[in-house]
């Protein structure tokens, strides 16, 4: 997926589940690679957290979806990130903190 169709996605329109799918993984890639780069760093962590959650829920996947995504259904981004449990786990608790107001500033 270019940068153009992941950034116009859309799954509440007629979105193809092979671009839903295509949209998922990029975004997931993508936050793979910032997480990477956070590591150890909060406050990096919680923006690129804010950005996932940003772009997923502007394209109108629902929170649990991203939530799925991010720590449960494996392999999980925190695990593609290579996050130990415990680096997960309070990444976790931290996400469970973050407000709409953070989110959207991202």
């Amino acid at each position: 997926m270019d940068s153009e169709a992941f950034n116009k996605f859309d799954n509440d329109s007629d979105s193809s589940d092979e671009d839903y799918f295509l949209f998922v993984a990029r975004l997931s890639d993508l936050t793979v690679a910032e997480l990477r780069g956070a590591r150890g760093n909060p406050e990096a962590q919680k923006q690129v957290l804010c950005l996932y959650y940003k772009l997923g829920l502007r394209a109108n996947l629902s929170k649990g979806e991203l939530i799925d995504f991010l720590a449960v259904s494996s392999p999980t981004i925190l695990d593609l990130a290579e996050y130990t449990d415990e680096e997960g786990d309070a990444l976790m608790r931290f996400s469970d903190c973050l407000t709409d107001e953070e989110i959207a500033k991202a």
